[in-house]
């Protein structure tokens, strides 16, 4: 009998060794089979810009600015593709790819005769930018900017950067940091052979201020302090800081007029730095520089970016909208001023739209969200070009100066962005969730500004993805029946267009802002889950943008209820409309104020989703709005909360003085517990799905830390769990922590959805 247990046993270990081997074969086949899908997704390049050349001459080019993932390198390669055309547009011809990646920004002359390049190089483990100047024949002019040490470096950011030559095609403008002033130890001992260089050095140098806090402007704007207005000259070869500006502000997005003066956007970074990145309500002007003497062109109290001029100089045109204790993205007006006229006159050309305005064609329009092109006027500076998400899409748009009118520029279900805007000649980009980039160029006739039909040529075919035949995105609304003042919001199906009832798991991806959207443009990893054998439904919540400012204020003290609420019904009305959906397999997936809802979803709902991945999710906000790098992140709270809290808290905004000490706190601690009660942290104890927490070390817009409380609180009540630690910051966009990170997201999913579990 013992001999028969003795065999019996070892019978069994030898299943079980056979069943693990078997399943470590498994996982690593699988992990190299989703190594091998990441691999050929990055091969697809997208496109980031197109500059249209030499429209006179009746032939022209358009040159296409790419960037594709370079895993070897573990960075972004970036390359310049040029396509000649024909007259009437036909493609002529199209250049290999020109390797570009060390090219921070580039410019050409008005006349088309000189390019000018800010490029960044290693020279003997030293990082260094230099400006070069090229003709059509050869290499002109290099300036080394450290060298020349006039400023730090140029700021080559999308939130302030310039680089513009001016109209007589001799001088380079563009912001860069302020040279602030050497500083040493208290005790410093000293060489005793001293050139007249070093000493120069030693006496400009100040003592004991190598320690000093200096703010900057947060979230991947680290290191930007005090930017300044300079000029390269390349004629005499000088490089000059513009006075002027006021010491308690900082410009960016600089441009010349006409006459060469400077108009610019300036923020207010007095008292304090609030983080800028896709924060569009910081206290901002235009301003123009003339002569030395700087004067605000914008209200007061408001917030501008994209100021552009027309073609005969005549005309500025901005984007504004409301700052202060409101959403930290919303719709935008678009606001005109006639630089002739000596007066202070603007005139609002779009206004902030509400719900939603019908445009001509009986078109519904939700206002503008994004920033308008660098060239977006028409040859006569009577139409303006632009494009902003609306709803589920990227839209684009014409509007005429004069009437106001707004039409939409005809287009499939695709998106579709302008890029540029030369001679009535329009570079557009197309995507959408099944297609990569692809390159598009159209002719604005005048009858187009009422039909919105202009012909467009693909210039470029985009790739096409094996797997894809077989997939469909579907953009879905659902309205409430109920009382609430915003009833609608949408989202995408992406995934497979059929098969067997309940065989086909998904998962359910909120975005994170909370004031942005989900569009219909490719995305590497939507389409990695998909080709992996899932469907994603991204859901555009009520607070999402694209859908008028009522939406996005909506949210406003409803966070972790009404965006919850609605990423339910999401999910709940994605099952009855796709069959082949697998109810009771269902994953979620997050950051930031997505990987908020993620949190919260498994904890409100913990019997509907088997699997989570929260990306730098935020946990609880009474803890994070202090050290995030935008303190003023209270969306548990409404506006008029918000407004009492400015005025109690930060009193310097609202011109009183407060002494913290002293101060009302019962008022503030309320505030605090409110801000608690609608956060993640509060439904912990319910979560019940096994959930992977990836944090970026470098974050500064949801410090690590909320997501290392979340990873301890689901380990003390033993939820499974895991937590990825990323040298990055918000985004984990770096090519390591990006390839780590979604094929990690992917085995989770897979392992805690699969039938088996």
């Amino acid at each position: 009998m013992s001999s028969f247990i003795s065999l019996n046993k070892f019978f069994l270990i030898e299943q079980c060794t056979i069943v693990q081997n078997n399943c470590v074969q498994r996982a690593s086949l699988q992990v190299k089979e989703l190594v091998n899908l990441y691999k050929s997704l990055a091969a697809y390049p997208s496109l980031s810009s197109a500059q249209i050349l030499g429209t006179t001459s009746g032939r022209l080019s358009i040159q296409g600015s790419w960037s594709q993932r370079n895993l070897e390198r573990k960075t972004d390669q970036r390359f310049l593709q040029n396509y000649d055309l024909n007259s009437d547009l036909t493609p002529v011809s199209i250049g290999f790819p020109v390797d570009i990646t060390t090219e921070l920004m580039s410019t050409l002359t008005k006349n088309e005769e000189r390019r000018a390049v800010l490029r960044q190089v290693t020279i003997d483990n030293s990082t260094k930018q230099f400006i070069e100047i090229w003709d059509k024949q050869h290499f002109v002019k290099n300036y080394d900017l450290s060298a020349l040490d006039v400023h730090g470096d140029v700021y080559t950011d999308m939130e302030f950067r310039s680089f513009e030559w001016s109209p007589d095609n001799t001088k380079i403008l563009y912001i860069a940091e302020k040279k602030l002033p050497k500083s040493e130890p208290f005790y410093k001992q000293k060489s005793l052979d001293k050139k007249d260089k070093e000493k120069k050095e030693d006496d400009e140098a100040t003592v004991g201020n190598e320690y000093i806090y200096k703010p900057h402007w947060g979230e991947q704007l680290v290191g930007k302090h005090r930017p300044v207005v300079a000029v390269l000259d390349t004629t005499m070869d000088t490089i000059t800081v513009l006075p002027g500006i006021p010491d308690e502000l900082s410009p960016g997005q600089v441009i010349w007029t006409k006459d060469q003066d400077i108009i610019g956007v300036a923020w207010k970074h007095e008292p304090i730095y609030l983080g800028i990145t896709a924060c569009t309500n910081r206290y901002s002007w235009i301003f123009v520089l003339k002569n030395g003497e700087y004067r605000n062109l914008s209200d007061e109290g408001c917030a501008v970016h994209s100021p552009r001029i027309s073609p005969d100089g005549n005309y500025l045109v901005w984007l504004q909208r409301e700052t202060g204790a409101v959403p930290h993205h919303n719709v935008h007006k678009l606001i005109l001023r006639d630089l002739r006229m000596e007066k202070d006159h603007t005139i609002e050309i779009v206004e902030a739209v509400g719900t939603s305005k019908t445009i001509n064609h009986s078109k519904q329009f939700y206002g503008i969200y994004g920033r308008l092109p660098r060239r977006c006027w028409s040859d006569d500076s009577q139409y303006l070009f632009f494009s902003t998400p609306q709803k589920n899409n990227i839209v684009s748009y014409i509007v005429n100066i004069n009437t106001k009118d707004i039409t939409e520029i005809k287009n499939d279900k695709s998106s579709l962005s302008v890029l540029d805007v030369k001679g009535n000649v329009i570079a557009f980009l197309n995507t959408s969730l099944l297609q990569p980039s692809s390159l598009m160029v159209g002719r604005f006739e005048n009858e187009a500004a009422n039909s919105g039909d202009i012909p467009k040529i693909a210039l470029t075919t985009p790739m096409k993805i094996p797997g894809f035949e077989e997939m469909m995105y579907e953009q879905n609304e659902y309205s409430y029946n109920n009382d609430d003042s915003i009833k609608q919001f949408n989202y995408i199906y992406f995934g497979r267009k059929s098969g067997k009832v309940q065989s086909v798991p998904f998962i359910v991806i909120p975005h994170g802002g909370p004031h942005s959207s989900f569009a219909n443009t490719f995305s590497l990893e939507s389409a990695f889950f998909i080709l992996a054998g899932f469907a994603v439904v991204l859901v555009n919540y009520r607070g999402s943008t694209g859908m008028g400012s009522a939406t996005v204020e909506y949210l406003q003290g409803k966070v972790g209820n009404v965006d919850v609420k609605d990423c339910i019904t999401a999910t709940q009305e994605t099952i009855k409309k796709y069959p082949w959906l697998d109810s009771k397999r269902i994953g979620l997936c997050g950051g930031s104020h997505g990987g908020f809802l993620v949190a919260h979803l498994s904890g409100q709902a913990p019997d509907l989703f088997k699997a989570v991945v929260a990306k730098n999710p935020v946990i609880d906000i009474s803890t994070m709005f202090g050290t995030s790098d935008i303190p003023d992140c209270r969306n548990a709270l409404t506006k008029e909360e918000k407004i009492a809290y400015l005025r109690n808290v930060c009193g310097v905004e609202a011109g009183i003085l407060y002494n913290i000490i002293t101060g009302p706190w019962p008022e503030d601690i309320d505030m605090l517990v409110k801000m608690r009660k609608c956060s993640p942290i509060i439904h912990v104890d319910k979560v019940k799905a096994p959930t992977l927490v990836c944090i970026g070390t470098k974050d500064l817009r949801v410090p690590s830390s909320q997501g290392t409380m979340w990873y301890n609180r689901l380990k003390i009540n033993k939820v499974k769990t895991k937590m990825l630690v990323y040298d990055d910051n918000h985004q984990l966009s770096t090519a390591s922590a990006e390839i780590d990170h979604i094929i990690n997201d992917c085995l989770w999913l897979l392992e805690h959805t699969s039938k088996e579990s």
